[in-house]
């Protein structure tokens, strides 16, 4: 049975992971106008996602985290839950990645390269959005608990 407390701080989590998906959605489909200020505002977008990825993956992996819980209750769903963290892994790289193709674009090229970092970006955030359905459908599977849809 799913501790209340801890289904609320899975909903928390979630709701970072979808505000930083929306956060680099809305910064990505901007236009590029100004390329330095494209590229800041995207930068950040990114670097709050890479925050919190980093934060969701600590605290759900974390010994006697949700993670573990979920093992400790349902043994039969260790294979999924070694697919979160396998994800947890994936997301990671992936928006240390990204992070990098924005840093090392020149101002003055950001025009040429927005497409090329607008795709990666959106491969990442179907991802995130991957991990986070994956993350639902575990919950209720260990628990019955349909936790919602954006949050």
């Amino acid at each position: 049975m799913a501790d209340p407390e801890q289904l609320d701080a899975i909903r928390i989590r979630r709701e970072a992971l979808y505000q930083a998906v929306v956060g680099l959605e809305d910064a990505l489909t901007t236009p590029v106008g100004d390329g330095a200020k494209w590229r800041l505002r995207v930068a950040m977008a990114v670097d709050h996602a890479a925050a919190r990825i980093e934060d969701h993956a600590r605290e759900t992996e974390a010994k006697d985290g949700f993670l573990d819980r979920v093992v400790a209750e349902a043994p039969r769903l260790q294979r999924r839950v070694d697919q979160m963290k396998v994800d947890h892994e994936r997301l990671e790289k992936e928006v240390d990645a990204l992070r990098i193709a924005v840093s090392i674009v020149a101002d003055d090229e950001i025009g040429d390269e927005a497409p090329t970092i607008r795709n990666r970006a959106i491969e990442l955030l179907g991802q995130m959005t991957r991990h986070r359905q994956r993350g639902a459908d575990l919950i209720y599977e260990a628990y019955q608990v349909d936790i919602g849809g954006t949050a």
